[in-house]
């Protein structure tokens, strides 16, 4: 079975790269006349304030917000807030001005291209760091509770169905003296829970090697090619991944850190947030009621998901559905900066990533 194309990007690092390496891929996209809604057809989009009309015949003002195409593992709850109204119930409406890199992504929300980005604390935090003026609004993801099916855990480690290792204790022994392969483009999910498991288990991050490959997809055909020896999968893949025979050696829960191991964030700009309260507001609570759906529906939650992205799958991600940013979610990101020696203590805290102004 082919898996796609194998797209091996070198590894970047940190905000300013991150801007320098966007900033004209996020002119472009800028640019963009069509965007792509979750059904996947084309249709027209501007900017700004639309009218539409109420079940009453009564106009009503209309925002519409920009953000990025996403065929992979975090569409759900915006397909979820298309397919069952969650946006138009709360006056949004959403243009995609279609697929964006992850490297590009946070420069496509700084010149405007997008209004609306999504990403974890610990990058968030190094954002910040760095000079970019953004903020969280409000949570996407966390990890389950044990006693949810563990096919929506946030992230399952594999190995190739011929690879010497079988668990993770294997990993000791395991080509001794040489770096061990894995996809991450840090700061990212997958560096950050299999860091982590590494230390739970007394295993040597430092062996780690992190290479960023452009999907999911790509990262499991880099593991028949030899090209990785860990690949980090996200739901939408789990059952690709079980029916093409790779190995599950561990998931996010071994890393002990709860709900904590699946936390991401959405964010738009300072000021945008400033300028625009009345459509994050909207956005936020349109959102938190789609990914309540989506916890509470997880059959169709899936059915969805997998139309959109066109792949048959078994599980999405496990959102949340509380209100504001619990500490005990958000510290385990900035406390794990503090060791690597990215942060000091203190000197990101969570009100520099986050507001509760919309909670």
């Amino acid at each position: 079975m082919s898996l796609g194309k194998n797209k091996k990007i070198a590894l970047i690092a940190g905000v300013a790269v991150l801007v320098a390496a966007g900033v004209v891929a996020g002119s472009i996209i800028g640019k963009t006349q069509r965007s792509i809604d979750p059904s996947g057809a084309y249709t027209s989009a501007d900017t700004g304030s639309a009218q539409a009309e109420t079940a009453s015949g009564e106009p009503e003002d209309i925002i519409t917000l920009k953000t990025f195409t996403r065929k992979y593992c975090t569409s759900t709850p915006w397909v979820v807030g298309e397919k069952k109204g969650f946006f138009e119930k709360n006056g949004i409406r959403i243009e995609y001005i279609g697929e964006v890199p992850d490297p590009q992504q946070l420069p496509a929300v700084l010149n405007g291209s997008a209004d609306i980005g999504g990403d974890l604390p610990h990058a968030l935090a190094l954002h910040v760091k760095e000079g970019a003026e953004i903020k969280a609004v409000t949570l996407n993801m966390v990890d389950p509770a044990p006693d949810v099916d563990p096919k929506f855990r946030h992230m399952r480690f594999v190995v190739a169905a011929d690879s010497p290792i079988q668990t993770l204790e294997d990993i000791k022994t395991y080509k001794e003296g040489e770096k061990i392969l894995s996809n991450s483009l840090p700061p990212s999910c997958n560096d950050f829970v299999l860091d982590i498991i590494f230390d739970k288990y007394g295993l040597d991050r430092s062996r780690i090697e992190y290479v960023y490959y452009e999907s999911d997809l790509a990262a499991l055909q880099a593991l028949d090619q030899g090209n990785l020896d860990i690949a980090t999968i996200h739901p939408p893949f789990y059952y690709l991944a079980e029916e093409s025979g790779y190995r599950l050696i561990a998931d996010s829960a071994d890393s002990g850190l709860g709900a904590a191991a699946g936390t991401t964030l959405y964010y738009f700009t300072n000021r945008f947030i400033e300028e625009n309260p009345e459509a994050v507001q909207r956005f936020v609570t349109a959102i938190k009621e789609a990914q309540e759906w989506a916890n509470a529906n997880e059959d169709e939650a899936i059915r969805l998901t997998g139309d959109y992205i066109g792949s048959e799958i078994r599980a999405v991600h496990y959102y949340y559905t509380g209100s504001g940013f619990p500490q005990e979610l958000l510290e385990p990101w900035l406390n794990y900066l503090v060791e690597k020696g990215s942060l000091q203590e203190g000197e990101i805290t969570l009100d520099d990533i986050s507001t509760t102004q919309f909670q």
